[in-house]
C-alpha cells in the first residue's frame, strides 16, 4: 500500500511539474505587415514561429523546431528569416521560412552567424560570421539567390555583432563587445567596406540599441559614456557628432523609432521593473500612453513598430504573468495582449509575485533582492532557496519567463530569494564594476551577509537554507558552497565555472576577451583567477552538491563540471552530476527538464528536510 501511494504521489508531482514547465513563453515580435505579427512561442512541442492576425485573431504556425530560435526577422516583402543552432552549440545558422519548411541559407554547422538584416534589393543578407577565423567575426554580404558570400570587412578583434542595417542598406552599425562598459559601436559601408566609429569618440564606452531615422542620415541609441546610467543620444551618421536626447537615474535598456521618424519608444529599467515611454522627437516631450501591467518588458528581446499606424509590439512578463506579446495602439489609446502562453488550465493565481527588499552588506553597501513567498505563508521561519543570477553582468528581475521551475519550488512551500549582488547591472555603471577581477569575492561575501540578514530578521529557518545558480550563478553557488559551507543544507550548480583559469582557457575563443575584461586576463591575472575560484578552496565543499551541465556548452565547457566532480571525489561529499548530451548552456528541451527537475526537486527537498 505504501509503495502504491508513493507511486501515485510521484505521478501527481510529475503532472503538476509538467503543467509548470508547459506554461511556455513568447518572444521576438516582428511586424510582417500592418495586420500580422510574427513571434516565437516556446511551449509544448518545441519552438513555434507563429503568424498572428491582430484583427481576426487568427494564428498560423509557420515552422516548428526542437532547437533554440535566437532571432527572427520579417523583411519588407513579407519573408521570414530566423537563426537557430543545433543541440545548444550556439553556432547559429540563418534560415528562411518557405511554406512550413525552412531553408538553411548558411549551412555551415561549425560557424556562428549573427544576423544583421536584408538589404532593399531583397536578395543580399548582411551578417557577421567566424568562418574565416574562429576567434573573430567578419562582416559578410550573402546573396541568397546564388549563395555567394562576400567579405565586406575582415576583423581580428573577436565580437563584431550587427546592431542595425540602415533603411537604404548602405550602412551597418555593429558592436565591438569587450565588456559591459566597453561595447563601442562602429559603422561600415556595406559596399566599400570602410568602417568608422560612431559616434566619433575615443575611449571606453558602450553604445546599444541603435534606431535609424527613415532617411538613413542618423540614428538614436543608448550610451553610458560620461554617465553612470544608460542615456539616449542621437548621432549624425556622416560626421559622427553626438547630441544628448534624454536621460534618467535608471538605465534605458531598449529603443526603437517609429516609421514616421517622430515617435521614439524606450524602456527604462526602474529597480528591475520596466517602464515604457514614447518620446516625441519633434516636441521633445513624452506622450501620454496606456501602460501595460507592471513587470518586465522585452527582456533580452525586441520591440517593434508596425510599418504604418502607431502600433508597438513587445513582450510582457511578471511574477504571475507568462511572457506574452502585447500591442500598444497609440491612435486607439489602447493596449492589449495578443498571445496566450498559458493554455493548460493554470492561471495567474497559481503563481507568486515577488516582493522587493534590501540588506546592508559587509561594507555598508545596500543590496536589493526579490523574495517569492509561498502562498499562505508568513515572512517567518521559512525554508529558503537563494537563486543567484548569471552574467555576472546580469540582473534578477520579477518575471515568470524562464522561472517556471522557480515558481514550482515556491508552490512546494520553499521561499525563493533572488539577490542582485554587487556586479549586477541595472543599478548604475559603478555598481556593476564593484566585483571586477580582484574584487570578485566581495560579491560572494554579499551572499554571506544576505543569509545573515535573512536569519536575523526571522525570515529564514537557519537550518533550511540552500543555494543554486546557473552559469556565473553556478560559479557563485560553488563559491558559496566552498567558502561558507556551514550556511547551506545543499547546493545546485548548473553550467557553472569551477576554475576561472581553465574556464577562460577552454571557452569559445571569440568569447575570451569579453570575459577577461570582467574576470581578469590569463596573461596578467592568472594567480588571482585561480585564487578567487572554488577550486582554490575545494576542501571547503562539504556538500550535498548537485551539478548539471550540457555536453555542447560553448560558454562554460562541460570540462568544468567534470573537473568539479574529479576534485571532490573521495572527499566524502554527497555529490551528483547530470550531463545532457543534446544541451548547451543550460537545460532547454522539455524532455530534459522533465528528467532534470524532478531529480533536482527530490535532492533539494531531501536535504531541506521537507519530506
Amino acid at each position: 500500500m505504501l509503495r502504491m501511494c508513493n507511486g501515485m504521489e510521484r505521478r501527481t508531482t510529475m503532472k503538476a511539474l509538467e503543467n509548470y514547465l508547459n506554461i511556455g513563453s513568447c518572444k521576438g515580435p516582428q511586424w510582417k505587415d500592418a495586420e500580422h505579427i510574427i513571434y516565437v512561442h516556446s511551449g509544448v512541442g518545441g519552438k513555434h514561429i507563429i503568424c498572428k492576425n491582430i484583427r481576426s485573431d487568427e494564428e498560423t504556425t509557420l515552422y516548428t523546431t526542437q532547437e533554440q530560435i535566437w532571432k527572427t526577422y520579417a523583411s519588407n516583402d513579407g519573408r521570414i528569416f530566423f537563426t537557430s543552432d543545433l543541440g545548444g552549440n550556439e553556432n547559429e545558422q540563418v534560415f528562411m521560412v518557405n511554406d512550413t519548411a525552412a531553408i538553411n541559407l548558411t549551412n555551415e554547422p561549425s560557424v556562428r552567424h549573427y544576423f544583421g538584416g536584408l538589404k532593399p534589393d531583397g536578395r543580399t543578407l548582411v551578417y557577421s560570421s567566424n568562418k574565416r577565423c574562429k576567434q573573430s567575426f567578419d562582416i559578410i554580404a550573402h546573396d541568397i539567390e546564388n549563395g555567394e558570400q562576400r567579405i565586406i570587412l575582415e576583423n581580428s578583434d573577436n565580437y563584431n555583432t550587427p546592431a542595425a542595417l540602415s533603411p537604404d542598406g548602405k550602412y551597418l552599425l555593429y558592436n565591438k563587445l569587450l565588456g559591459g562598459s566597453d561595447n563601442a559601436m562602429w559603422m561600415v559601408n556595406t559596399e566599400t567596406g570602410e568602417a568608422v566609429r560612431r559616434p566619433d569618440v575615443i575611449g571606453k564606452s558602450a553604445e546599444k540599441f541603435p534606431a535609424w531615422t527613415p532617411d538613413s542620415k542618423g540614428f538614436y541609441y543608448v550610451t553610458d559614456r560620461d554617465s553612470d546610467f544608460f542615456r539616449v543620444a542621437y548621432c549624425n551618421a556622416k560626421d559622427g557628432i553626438e547630441q544628448e536626447v534624454v536621460s534618467f537615474n535608471w538605465d534605458v535598456e531598449n529603443l526603437v523609432l517609429a516609421p514616421d521618424g517622430k515617435h521614439l519608444a524606450m524602456l527604462i529599467n526602474e529597480n528591475g521593473y520596466s517602464i515604457l515611454k514614447i518620446y516625441d522627437t519633434e516636441s521633445k516631450t513624452f506622450c501620454n500612453i496606456p501602460q501595460a501591467p507592471a513587470g518586465v518588458y522585452a527582456l533580452y528581446d525586441s520591440i517593434s513598430w508596425a510599418p504604418s499606424g502607431l502600433k508597438l509590439a513587445f513582450t510582457v512578463s511578471s511574477g504571475t504573468r507568462a511572457q506574452d506579446v502585447w500591442v500598444l495602439d497609440m491612435e486607439a489609446d489602447a493596449i492589449k495582449r495578443i498571445s496566450s502562453c498559458i493554455d493548460n488550465g493554470m492561471d495567474n493565481n497559481d503563481f507568486v509575485e515577488p516582493d522587493i527588499h534590501s540588506f546592508k552588506s559587509f561594507d555598508g553597501l545596500e543590496v536589493p533582492y526579490f523574495i517569492y513567498v509561498p502562498k499562505g505563508k508568513q515572512l517567518h521561519d521559512l525554508p529558503v532557496m537563494i537563486s543567484i543570477h548569471g552574467g555576472p553582468e546580469g540582473q534578477s528581475r520579477p518575471n515568470l519567463s524562464g522561472k517556471e521551475f522557480l515558481q514550482y519550488i515556491v508552490s512546494q512551500g520553499i521561499a525563493v530569494v533572488e539577490p542582485n549582488v554587487r556586479g549586477s547591472i541595472g543599478y548604475g555603471k559603478t555598481y556593476s564594476h564593484l566585483d571586477d577581477v580582484e574584487k570578485r569575492l566581495d560579491s560572494v561575501k554579499d551572499i554571506e551577509f544576505l543569509v545573515k540578514h535573512l536569519i536575523d530578521t526571522g525570515i529564514a529557518n537557519a537550518k533550511r537554507i540552500s543555494v543554486m545558480g546557473t552559469s556565473y550563478g553556478g560559479f557563485m553557488t560553488l563559491s558559496c558552497a566552498a567558502r561558507y559551507p556551514e550556511l547551506w543544507c545543499c547546493a545546485v550548480c548548473t553550467v557553472g565555472m569551477f576554475n576561472l583559469v581553465t574556464f577562460l582557457e577552454n571557452t569559445a575563443p571569440y568569447r575570451r576577451p569579453h570575459r577577461e575584461s570582467e574576470y581578469g586576463t590569463l596573461a596578467h591575472d592568472r594567480e588571482t583567477l585561480f585564487n578567487v575560484s572554488p577550486v582554490a578552496v575545494v576542501d571547503g565543499i562539504r556538500g550535498p552538491l548537485m551539478i548539471i551541465h550540457g555536453r555542447n556548452d560553448p560558454r562554460v565547457p562541460v570540462s568544468e563540471a567534470i573537473q568539479t566532480m574529479d576534485y571532490i571525489k573521495g572527499r566524502g561529499v554527497d555529490a551528483q552530476m547530470l550531463i545532457y548530451e543534446d544541451e548547451g548552456h543550460g537545460v532547454n528541451k522539455l524532455k530534459n527538464k522533465l528528467d532534470c527537475y524532478p531529480k533536482m526537486l527530490e535532492f533539494v527537498k531531501k536535504y531541506m528536510q521537507l519530506g
